[in-house]
């Protein structure tokens, strides 16, 4: 299966396809060439034959001057033009009269006599330096043929003519057959071969360099998205290649410092939230104790806006705190603290600490956890998601109503729940109740909320590679997320 992933992969990359476009190209070419090269080789030969040739039409029609002139059927003649074919049997001779009709046939009997032959081949045969080869149509056989002519006058009455040589019948080759017999056309077809090779290795590793470098982009650009902000290219070339190098260095310093710079304010404002966060705590403290002080020894008709300062006090100092604990829990840089512990003694901790609440408010507090489930986390920050969500649950939740806390085993590990028998979650804000200072709208609650409860609670599930699930309908909430199983 990996040889086949590897395979598919492969055959994706630019190299391979630059290869394959190369490599068929290549045999195209060839191919083209040995086609081109073996018509080339014909042609050579027919040319070679006819120039080696040339002049044996001249010889032969001085040889057949005497003979011809008793007349072509004469015995004589025949006599003569018997002894040439049995010298050389596959030479076809024809006399030919100044049309370039034939008037006398000693061949294989495929031109009859009385049928023509086109005047214009023989004339540039005879003329001065020729280009060869010059090929003639014989009416009575099929194909082009080399041939070698000489002028004669034939017959008592001595006519002007041509004594017409035919060279070759047929003098096309297969390639077989040119290999088994011509040791020239071997070494050219090894040569081709061999040169094919080297050329197609030649290419591959041409491309293997030219690809090499970009791949080591490619693989600098993936480093980089990954989050490796510090890898550079070194690459000296002013090709396009090494250009396009300088520029991913070049971006990559920009987005560096940016992220740097980024990173640096992000700092700057969580300690400046933390210290704004915990100096609020003293003057909070201070007038609690000072609005708790005067409410003891104020009169009945003034208390309930001594009240309403304690309720303030009390929703600015969980702020501070809320913004406290994001500014540390939104910090990059922290790490977790990651240890196994038993999950249900934690929620049973956190359920007994908000019992005394949720008695006074008449709702149930319940726990459902069977097993200890032993989970590998950071405590610190389980421990405040878990607290967010049952404050979150018992402010939503009427006096009469129920909250239950339940730890169970999961195919992905454990499964923390938190469910209330509140007013529930509208459905258009599920998506939006994890931002940061978002609140529902009022009837959710029963006291107004900071909006960063549940924000904080999602932040906490991300950084340990979880995700918050929140479902809801008219009977109530359901917040819940796993963790691994220690």
């Amino acid at each position: 299966m990996n040889v086949l992933r590897t395979l598919r992969r492969l055959s994706r990359s630019l190299y391979a396809r630059l290869a394959l476009a190369y490599l068929a190209s290549l045999l195209v070419m060839s191919l083209a060439t040995a086609w081109i090269a073996v018509g080339q080789f014909d042609l050579l030969g027919r040319e070679w034959l006819q120039r080696n040739q040339l002049h044996l039409a001249s010889h032969l029609a001085t040889r057949l001057a005497g003979p011809l002139s008793d007349g072509l059927t004469s015995r004589r003649a025949r006599q003569a033009v018997a002894h040439i074919k049995s010298i050389n049997p596959a030479l076809s001779i024809y006399v030919l009269n100044s049309s370039g009709q034939v008037v006398g046939a000693w061949a294989d009997d495929r031109c009859a006599l009385g049928s023509r032959i086109e005047i214009a081949p023989i004339r540039r045969l005879q003329s001065h330096m020729p280009m060869l080869p010059i090929y003639a149509d014989l009416p009575c056989d099929d194909g082009r043929n080399v041939f070698s002519v000489a002028s004669i006058r034939y017959g008592p009455e001595r006519h002007r003519g041509y004594l017409f040589v035919v060279l070759e019948a047929d003098t096309d080759m297969s390639v077989a057959r040119m290999w088994q017999t011509s040791s020239i056309s071997r070494s050219l077809v090894v040569a081709g071969v061999g040169a094919l090779l080297v050329s197609a290795a030649l290419g591959l590793l041409l491309f293997a360099l030219l690809t090499r470098r970009f791949s080591r982009l490619t693989r600098a650009m993936q480093r980089f998205t990954e989050g490796d902000h510090s890898e550079r290219l070194s690459m000296e070339t002013d090709d396009e290649i090494g250009r396009a190098a300088r520029a991913f260095n070049d971006m990559a310093a920009t987005i560096e410092a940016q992220v740097s710079a980024l990173r640096e304010n992000d700092r700057q404002r969580r300690d400046l939230v933390a210290n704004l966060s915990h100096d609020f705590r003293t003057p909070l403290t201070a007038l609690r104790g000072y609005a708790e002080k005067l409410r003891a020894g104020a009169p009945e008709h003034n208390r309930p806006d001594l009240d309403a300062v304690l309720a303030n006090v009390a929703r600015l100092t969980r702020l501070a705190e809320q913004l406290s604990l994001l500014a540390g829990v939104d910090a990059a840089e922290r790490e977790l603290y990651v240890e196994t512990f038993p999950v249900a003694e934690l929620i049973y901790d956190i359920v007994g600490k908000f019992r005394p609440e949720a008695e006074a408010a008449g709702i149930a507090l319940t726990v459902d956890c069977r097993e200890s489930l032993p989970v590998t986390a950071d405590l610190e920050l389980i421990d405040r998601a878990l607290t967010n969500l049952v404050d979150n649950a018992l402010r939503a939740t009427d006096p009469g109503g129920r909250v239950t806390c339940a730890g169970t085993r999961s195919a992905e590990g454990v499964r923390i729940e938190v469910a209330d028998t509140g007013i529930g979650i509208p459905a258009e804000e599920i998506g939006l109740v994890t931002q940061r200072f978002y609140r529902t709208r009022e009837g959710r609650s029963r006291n107004s909320g900071t909006g960063l409860g549940l924000a904080i609670v999602a932040e906490i599930c991300s950084r340990h590679g979880t995700r918050l699930e929140l479902t809801s309908d008219t009977s109530g909430t359901t917040a819940a997320f796993e963790l691994p199983l220690g």
